[in-house]
């Protein structure tokens, strides 16, 4: 396996979108692994689905480069977390029409895909998706495994949990301080004030809906 090259696990419809932003950054693709064993001896995207993920995780992984193309946030970062503490790569994937400014910091496993705009000394922690069009602006800060959807907008000075959702179109405002661990905001809320964890907020303005336990 050489350095430029990696496997995705998920061969389903993230796994071709990740799958061509690894591509578009210069990675060769060796296959996939999903755990839908009738994939199995197929192909995605023109590469072969070689074996469940479960077999994938038994294998020795120092120095493989892999990708988690899932959308739920902790199991993959779950999955990445066990990847590297195996001595396996999680490299980050950052589409080259988005702009990251110089003095932000990004972690391993992050996958950030066209048009993001990532402004002055934000940090991304391990394990994130940031979706296309997003604009997350200075200072503010994401933990691991989070999710950032399409078009979703965070204001300056935010520190956003580990494993949270942010919706579509969504707008968490500056002023808010903390949007807390394992949260869900609703696709087009407009977040006014600190949300605690395990929430789920909707709206305009956003309104706690229900605990996310």
């Amino acid at each position: 396996m050489s350095k430029n090259s990696v496997f995705i696990l998920g061969a389903g419809c993230y796994g071709e979108v990740m799958c061509e932003l690894a591509q578009e950054v210069g990675y060769e693709i060796d296959g996939f692994w999903d755990d839908d064993e009738g994939k199995i001896g197929t192909e995605v995207m023109g590469f072969p689905v070689i074996n469940t993920i479960k077999q994938f995780m038994n294998k020795a992984l120092r120095d493989i480069n892999v990708i988690v193309a899932m959308g739920k946030n902790r199991i993959r970062r779950n999955l990445l977390e066990t990847i590297r503490a195996k001595g396996g790569k999680t490299p980050s994937l950052i589409h080259p029409s988005s702009i990251v400014f110089k003095s932000a910091k990004i972690g391993y496993g992050v996958y950030i895909q066209p048009q993001v705009f990532i402004w002055t000394k934000v940090v991304i922690e391990n394990d994130c998706i940031i979706s296309p069009n997003v604009v997350i602006a200075h200072h503010s800060h994401l933990g691991p495994g989070c999710l950032v959807s399409t078009n979703a907008a965070v204001g300056a000075n935010i520190h956003i949990g580990k494993d949270s959702f942010l919706g579509m179109s969504c707008n968490i405002t500056t002023g808010v301080s903390s949007i807390g661990e394992n949260s869900i905001v609703g696709a087009g809320a407009v977040v006014l004030k600190d949300v605690s964890n395990n929430s789920v907020v909707a709206g305009v303005p956003a309104v706690f809906l229900r605990s996310n336990d």
